[in-house]
């Protein structure tokens, strides 16, 4: 239940994020995405965080890949701090 809650929550703030920083075409979020979004969300317009907030919406219907994918590119976006605080 907690994996699934931090699936949505990624998802939910980091989708646009993830898929528009997709550096190649052929990897990443927006590749393993592109067949999500084309099945649960035909009709919805890029930008705005529309395609995002179809996917969270259809969550439960996302595949595996594409759940990976937006994590796995959230963590490469993440900075990367001081593994201990400094005092």
């Amino acid at each position: 239940m907690r994996t699934e809650l931090l699936v949505i929550c990624t998802l939910a703030l980091s989708a646009d994020a993830a898929l528009a920083a997709d550096p190649s075409p052929g990897s990443g979020p927006r590749a393993a995405c592109r067949a999500d979004v084309e099945r649960l969300c035909p009709d919805v317009q890029p930008g705005g965080g529309r395609i995002a907030a179809c996917l969270k919406k259809n969550e439960a219907q996302v595949s595996a890949a594409c759940k990976d994918a937006i994590v796995n590119a959230r963590q490469r976006r993440a900075p990367q701090g001081p593994s201990s605080p400094q005092g």
